[in-house]
């Protein structure tokens, strides 16, 4: 089991992680197939850990965004089947065949050079991505869907397992650009079943809380795995989430610093008075961003306090109430701590941005330690 030194880690409760599957599970339409989106990290969840819980809770597939993603599962022992959801360059084909990675395909030349593989008995897998009004990556209604899937079927060395789509505006309250994209998908994927294609998807987190019919033979369950809605205009009475992540670290000094005292670089804040000063061993490097001076609340004994002067590469600082502190106390950065909360929402409200980008930003250097059932695991990507 790896150690770690410095008592900032991010807590991932895999019960949390279980409950939101489990979720999903029942809202669905019977027989719908689960994705665990397990790119950028786990979305900063941590991927390995995430990747085999989800399996266990019994997700039929995992996705990530480029092959390096899927190989780390791989070298982390992780057999089950993995969906590449961007670009998988010509050089990467053959491991990934090798490997028994699931391509995304949407490009002629990646056609002719799957083709154009050493012969092998095993079939490189291809779900072939349609680009219904998202303006990212599939081929558009006028490069002949149909034509494209026959081609890809024909292809010696090629399996198609799979058609899908990504819907650009399904956490939206109006769901009229949603339902476009559903209809014009619908040709597509109505020849793509007839011609024996397996698994046809287009929905994602948003998709499974609020219209999960338009979700096809497969969710590809990403923010909301994690426990967090994709936006404030979903049907969050729909399904109850469990936030799975918690930052937290610890007070590793105290002092009592006298009036017209500066705090931080820049002396953004200076203390009126005597104040108790409390200093915190995580920063922007970690994924606290710097952007957050000013703005942003930490948890001490149940109680919100204030982060004070500017957020340091390492350190960051927190007002200390009452006047007596002791150091090694426990600081919570997002997560819950008694009857309180500071949601990734909150903090994504500071930085104007959203609770996807605000888990993404959290560095490797914070271990993940993985709870469930009350026993923990560390993963200290520093220490292996």
């Amino acid at each position: 089991m790896s150690l770690y030194y410095r008592p900032t880690i991010a807590e991932i409760s895999l019960d949390a992680l279980g409950h939101n599957i489990a979720a999903f599970r029942r809202h669905m339409p019977t027989g719908t197939l689960l994705m665990a989106s397990v790119k950028a990290n786990a979305y900063g969840h941590g991927a390995a850990g995430v990747a085999r819980e989800a399996l266990a809770c019994g997700v039929d597939y995992l996705g990530v965004a480029f092959l390096d993603e899927a190989l780390q599962l791989r070298r982390e022992g992780i057999r089950g089947p993995i969906l590449v959801l961007g670009y998988v360059p010509p050089e990467g084909l053959e491991i990934a065949r090798e490997q028994e990675i699931t391509i995304a395909l949407f490009r002629e030349d990646i056609l002719a050079a799957i083709a154009m593989l050493p012969a092998s008995a095993q079939r490189l897998k291809v779900h072939i991505k349609l680009d219904t009004g998202m303006g990212r990556l599939g081929l558009l209604p006028e490069q002949d869907w149909r034509g494209f899937i026959r081609r890809a079927l024909a292809t010696p060395g090629v399996e198609v397992e799979g058609v899908f789509t990504h819907f650009a505006r399904a956490d939206e309250r109006d769901k009229s650009y949603t339902r476009l994209q559903h209809d014009r998908f619908l040709e597509a994927a109505e020849y793509a079943r007839a011609q024996g294609v397996p698994i046809i998807h287009s929905g994602n987190s948003a998709t499974g809380i609020d219209t999960p019919a338009w979700a096809g033979g497969m969710l590809r369950l990403g923010i909301s795995m994690y426990g967090l809605y994709p936006s404030g205009e979903v049907e969050r009475g729909s399904l109850e989430l469990q936030p799975v992540l918690r930052l937290k670290t610890q007070t590793v000094m105290v002092k009592s610093a006298p009036p017209d005292w500066g705090i931080s670089y820049g002396t953004r804040y200076v203390t009126s008075g005597r104040e108790w000063i409390g200093t915190l061993p995580i920063g922007y490097a970690d994924g606290y961003s710097r952007m957050l001076t000013g703005k942003a609340e930490a948890l001490l004994r149940g109680q919100r306090v204030p982060i004070l002067g500017t957020i340091c590469m390492d350190q960051c600082m927190i007002a200390i109430p009452g006047d007596v502190a002791e150091p090694g106390e426990e600081v919570v950065l997002i997560g819950r701590q008694g009857d309180e909360t500071i949601s990734a929402e909150e903090v994504a409200d500071h930085l104007g941005t959203i609770n996807y980008e605000v888990t993404c930003m959290l560095a490797d250097r914070v271990p993940r330690i993985f709870v469930k059932d009350g026993r923990h695991v560390v993963d200290n990507r520093l220490l292996g």
